[in-house]
C-alpha cells in the first residue's frame, strides 16, 4: 500500500465558517461521498492510507484535525 503525500498541507489551518463549527464531515472516495467523525486519537489508518481529506458539510472547509470514517447504519 502506498501513502499519498500532500506536501505543504501542514501548518495551514482552515477555520469553519458554520455555527456551530464542523456540523459534519465528509470526504470523497472514488466519486462517492463518505461521512466522517472527529477522532481525538488522530486520523484512522484507513484515512491515512487512502489519503482522504475531510471537509465541512456546511462550508466545505478542510478539517485540520484527525478523523475517521463514520460507521454505516
Amino acid at each position: 500500500m502506498f501513502f499519498r503525500w500532500r506536501p505543504g498541507r501542514r501548518g495551514a489551518v482552515t477555520t469553519c465558517a458554520c455555527a456551530p463549527e464542523w456540523p459534519g464531515l465528509r470526504a470523497e472516495l472514488d466519486g462517492h461521498e463518505v461521512s466522517g467523525v472527529p477522532s481525538p486519537g488522530g486520523a484512522s489508518p484507513m484515512v491515512l492510507m487512502l489519503g482522504l481529506v475531510a471537509r465541512c458539510t456546511g462550508c466545505d472547509a478542510v478539517y485540520p484535525h484527525g478523523w475517521a470514517v463514520a460507521e454505516r447504519h
